[in-house]
């Protein structure tokens, strides 16, 4: 398989590109780091520069991801991919979708168009998601939505952190717990709770507006204590009950 391999980088680097119908490229990195697999209808492989260039039906594999899409672009010098149209990223435990797609190192995601992405049990969307896979760490910014264990949050710019299950929306914050029947609007929402514990915590910053079975609560600074329905505001606040709404 190596004398192969070197056979066919030595021939590209002789001719300078080659160009396959239905056709797949296996080479393994500079640093001796694990193959990469690139398939499509059509190949163009470059041996001087170790670019691969692939049109229709594309599939990059490397460890446990797979990327497809319909054209794409993989470097081995670097080993960055680009793809766009259709894309889709797929490894244990996750799953991400849009338009266009750059990945860096193995570590580094960004994706960008009509972002859907599944994290075991939660889900992201937005019209750029950036994915740290080392981290589980992800950056949502522009129509950003981020549901985990029942609870969405909406924003502008969402930081979310997978593991932890800690959520930073920033902008046009909407946040929604329906088994709690409590909905929340605020400038900025920070939450956070233990995975698998009921112990979800909900922090409201900048013109809160949190209704909950009928009750509602105006102020600046307001926590929201899901596990028990309880509130604490750390600013001068209104908060309206409905009798036996409590």
């Amino acid at each position: 398989m190596m004398e192969l391999l070197a056979r066919k980088l030595a021939v590209a680097a002789l001719i300078g590109s080659l160009i396959l119908p239905s056709a797949g490229v296996i080479a393994a990195d500079n640093n001796g780091n694990s193959a990469v697999s690139v398939t499509a209808d059509k190949l163009e492989y470059n041996g001087k520069t170790q670019v691969a260039t692939a049109t229709g039906n594309v599939v990059i594999v490397r460890d446990q991801a797979t990327m497809t899409g319909n054209k794409g672009v993989y470097n081995l010098k670097t080993s960055e991919a680009d793809m766009e149209g259709n894309v889709a990223v797929q490894q244990p435990n996750m799953q991400l979708n849009s338009d266009k797609m750059h990945s860096t190192n193995r570590n580094y995601i960004v994706a960008t168009g009509n972002v859907h992405g599944v994290y075991e049990d939660k889900k992201v969307r937005g019209d750029k998601v950036e994915y740290y896979l080392d981290k589980d760490y992800s950056i949502v910014t522009g129509n950003g939505y981020l549901e985990a264990q029942g609870s969405q949050m909406w924003a502008d710019h969402i930081d979310a952190w997978f593991k932890q299950i800690k959520a930073v929306g920033t902008g046009n914050v909407h946040v929604e717990s329906p088994s709690d029947n409590l909905v929340a609007y605020a400038n900025q929402a920070v939450y956070t709770q233990t995975p698998g514990q009921n112990d979800g915590v909900v922090h409201l910053r900048g013109n809160v507006n949190a209704t909950q079975n009928g009750n509602s609560l105006n102020g600046d600074s307001v926590d929201i204590q899901l596990a028990d329905n309880s509130v604490q505001t750390r600013s001068r606040s209104t908060i309206v009950i409905v009798p036996g709404n409590e």
